[in-house]
């Protein structure tokens, strides 16, 4: 059976590595063209990295130290692990076309 909170946690790591790279592009970006509009991206990609930080902070002090905790973050750990498989998938796509 899958540990989907580990799961969860792991497309999380890979979130953040996506993000950077995003981050990465959208900051050189600034240089060049300098608007509302890069400030923005950069700024939606940096909230978007904030939000995976903290699902692999709750994950290591919920799930890791205390039992009942843990059975309530594995009750809900499905619906996290789709949620971040999502936006794997989503972020993929955008470092594609970012990249491109």
């Amino acid at each position: 059976m899958i540990d989907f909170m580990l799961a969860a946690v792991v497309s999380a790591f890979l979130n953040i590595a996506l993000l950077l790279v995003v981050i990465g592009t959208y900051l050189q970006n600034m240089k060049v063209i300098r608007s509302y509009y890069t400030s923005g991206l950069v700024l939606v990609a940096a909230l978007l990295m904030l939000q995976n930080i903290v699902i692999v902070l709750f994950w290591s002090t919920l799930y890791m130290d205390d039992k009942s905790l843990m059975m309530s973050a594995d009750m809900v750990s499905h619906y996290l692990f789709v949620i971040n498989i999502i936006q794997t998938v989503g972020l993929s796509i955008l470092v594609w076309i970012t990249r491109r």
